[in-house]
C-alpha cells in the first residue's frame, strides 16, 4: 500500500478547476499521498491519538455500552481477522471495527478534534482493523489515521450547518447551534483510511465514498442532547459507522459501485444529510499543504463532555491547593458555555453511565469527592452513591444565556464555610491562576496506563506504549494488536530484539 505515486502534487494540482468533482480531488489525493508526505509533527500527533484511543477503548470495557458491544462480538461465527480491544480472540474486520468503535466512545473519554468534536471514534477503528487483518506496517497505519481524520474534518467543514436544527435558549431566544448536527458524516474519513490500507485506486475510492455516503445514518445529534434519560446510541453509534466504512471500501474493492459524485450537485450528500448548503472549496483547498489534525486535537483529562473540562481544571486546582473537602463546601457556582443549557447537561437524575458523562452537576460532585479519574466516574456505585446525589444540590451551573448580564462573573466559585469563624470564604480561578488546561505527553502516557491497568498486564501495557511510540518502525500492525489483547505474546522476544517487528527510526 505504501507508495508515492508521484507524490501528492499530482493529486492537488487541479484543486481550482471546476472540471473536477470534490470526490475526484479527494480520491486522487488519497491515492497519491505517501508516508513521506506527512510532516513529522502530524506523524507524532497520529501516534498519540492512537495511544489515547486504545486506552479509552480498554477502559470502555467497564461500561454497559462496551459490554454489550463485546457480547455481540463474542457471539461467534466470524473469521479470526482482527482484534477486539482487550479480548482474547479475533473476529472479522468489520465486526472488530464495530466493537472497537463502540468501546472507543463508551466513556466519552476520547480526544476532541476541533471544531466539530468527536471524530476519532468514527474514523480510527476501521482502518486499524483492516491494517491488522492485512498485516500492513506501522507507516501505513499512521498514514491511514492521518487521512481518516483529515478527510473527515474537511468534509465536515464543507457542510453549511442547518439553522433549523438549532435550539432557542433564554428569554431573549438566544440560539444554540452545534458545530455539526450528526457525526455520521465522518464515514468519509474512515472510508479514506480503509481505502488507503487496501491500496484502492482513485476510481475505486470514488465509489467507496459513494457507498459510504449511502450507508451514512441520519443526523441525530440534537435529538440525543435534548433527551433524558440518554441512550447508548449517543450522537450516532460510532461502531456502526466504523463497520460501514470497512464494508464500503471492501465492496468498492470487489467492484461494487456507488455514486461517483457523492458530494456535489443539487441532490448530493449534503442535502440528504439535512445541511443548508455545501462549500466544496473549503474541502479541497490546501490539500497536502495545510492539515486539520495539526493543532486541532484536544486530549481529555476527564471522562465527560469536553465543555466542562476547563472549569474542572480550575475546580480541582482550587480544592487541591487549599485542601477543601466535600464537607467544607457550602455551594459551588460554575459558569459553562451554552451546551450546559441543553437537557443532558442540566439533568440531575443519573440513570446510566451515559447520563453521567453529560450532567454538569454530577461531574463536579464526583470531582469534589476526588473519585479516581477514569471509568469509576461512571460506575453505577458512584452515580447512585447517596453522598454524590446529595452533593449535587450544592452545585449551581450558569451560562451566558441564563445570566446574560453577568458575563464577568468567575468561571468557578467555591463557597466554603469556615469552621472556626462560621464565615463564608470564596475561592475562584484568581486564587490558582494560571491553570494548565492541556495534557502534556507524560500525562497522556499515565492516562493510557491507568485506562489499560484493569485489562492488560503491566508488561503488555509497556509493550503497547513503546510499540505505538515507535510505530513507524513496525513491520506488522498485528504485532501491536497482540499487546492490546489478552492473548499470549508469542512474538514478544523477537519484537523486543528489534530484528523483526520494530525498527528504531522513522526511516525517511
Amino acid at each position: 500500500m505504501h507508495r508515492r505515486a508521484g507524490s501528492i502534487r499530482n493529486a492537488v494540482k487541479h484543486e481550482e478547476s471546476d472540471m473536477d468533482t470534490t470526490a475526484s480531488l479527494l480520491a486522487e489525493f488519497i491515492d497519491g499521498i505517501g508516508f513521506d508526505d506527512i510532516p513529522d509533527g502530524i506523524v507524532k500527533q497520529a501516534k498519540l491519538v492512537l495511544l489515547d484511543s486504545i486506552g479509552c477503548a480498554l477502559a470502555g470495557r467497564h461500561t454497559d455500552k462496551g459490554k454489550i458491544a463485546l457480547s455481540c462480538g463474542n457471539s461467534g461465527g466470524s473469521p479470526p481477522e482482527s482484534t477486539m480491544f482487550g479480548a482474547g480472540q479475533k473476529v472479522s474486520a468489520p465486526l472488530a471495527a464495530f466493537v472497537n468503535g463502540e468501546l472507543l466512545n463508551a466513556l466519552d473519554y476520547d480526544a476532541l478534534c476541533g471544531p466539530t468534536g468527536h471524530v476519532t471514534p468514527y474514523v480510527l477503528s476501521a482502518p486499524l482493523a483492516v491494517a491488522e487483518w492485512k498485516n500492513v506496517g506501522g507507516k501505513d497505519l499512521i498514514l491511514a489515521i492521518v487521512l481518516a481524520h483529515e478527510i473527515a474534518q474537511r468534509v465536515c467543514a464543507g457542510l453549511v450547518i442547518p439553522g433549523r436544527l438549532s435550539t432557542k435558549r433564554s428569554k431573549e431566544g438566544l440560539p444554540l447551534q452545534l458545530p455539526i448536527h450528526g457525526y455520521g458524516v465522518h464515514v468519509f474519513g474512515g472510508v479514506a483510511g480503509v481505502a488507503k490500507v487496501l491500496g484502492l485506486n482513485t476510481e475505486k475510492i470514488r465509489h467507496a465514498f459513494g457507498i459510504g455516503g449511502a450507508m451514512c445514518p441520519i443526523p441525530t445529534l440534537m435529538q440525543f442532547v435534548e433527551t433524558v434519560p440518554s441512550s447508548m446510541s449517543k450522537f450516532t453509534p460510532s461502531g456502526w459507522v466504523s463497520q460501514a466504512e470497512v464494508m464500503a471500501a471492501l465492496l468498492a474493492e470487489k467492484g461494487y459501485t456507488g455514486a461517483e459524485n457523492v458530494f456535489d450537485g443539487e441532490f448530493a450528500f449534503w442535502k440528504g444529510f439535512a445541511a443548508d448548503g455545501w462549500n466544496p472549496k473549503v474541502v479541497v483547498n490546501g490539500l497536502g499543504r495545510s492539515w486539520f489534525i495539526s493543532d486541532a486535537i484536544h486530549f481529555k483529562r476527564y471522562p465527560c463532555c469536553g465543555a466542562m473540562h476547563g472549569a474542572l481544571d480550575i475546580f480541582r486546582a482550587i480544592i487541591d491547593r487549599f485542601d477543601i473537602q466535600p464537607g467544607h463546601i457550602r455551594k459551588i457556582r460554575v459558569r459553562l458555555n451554552l451546551l450546559a443549557e441543553l437537557a443532558l447537561w442540566k439533568n440531575r437524575h443519573i440513570e446510566n453511565h451515559i447520563d453521567a458523562q453529560f450532567s454538569a452537576a454530577y461531574v463536579f460532585a464526583v470531582a469534589a469527592h476526588r473519585i479516581e479519574i477514569g471509568h469509576l466516574w461512571q460506575a453505577e456505585d458512584t452515580y447512585h452513591a447517596p453522598e454524590i446525589v446529595a452533593f449535587m444540590k450544592r452545585i449551581n451551573v450558569d451560562t451566558p444565556a441564563s445570566l446574560p448580564q453577568e458575563n464577568n462573573r468567575p468561571l468557578v466559585e467555591i463557597i466554603v464555610r469556615d469552621h472556626d469563624t462560621k464565615q463564608d470564604k470564596r475561592y475562584t480561578e484568581r486564587d490558582v491562576w494560571p491553570v494548565q488546561n492541556r495534557m502534556d505527553e507524560q500525562e497522556l502516557f499515565e492516562k493510557f496506563k491507568n485506562n489499560a491497568a484493569s485489562v492488560l498486564t503491566p508488561e503488555k501495557i509497556d509493550l503497547a506504549l513503546n510499540t505505538i511510540l515507535s510505530l513507524e518502525g513496525l513491520n506488522d500492525v498485528a504485532c501491536l494488536m497482540e499487546f492490546v489483547s489478552t492473548r499470549d505474546q508469542s512474538r514478544r522476544s523477537r519484537t523486543l530484539s528489534g530484528d523483526a517487528e520494530i525498527g528504531g527510526s522513522r526511516g525517511r
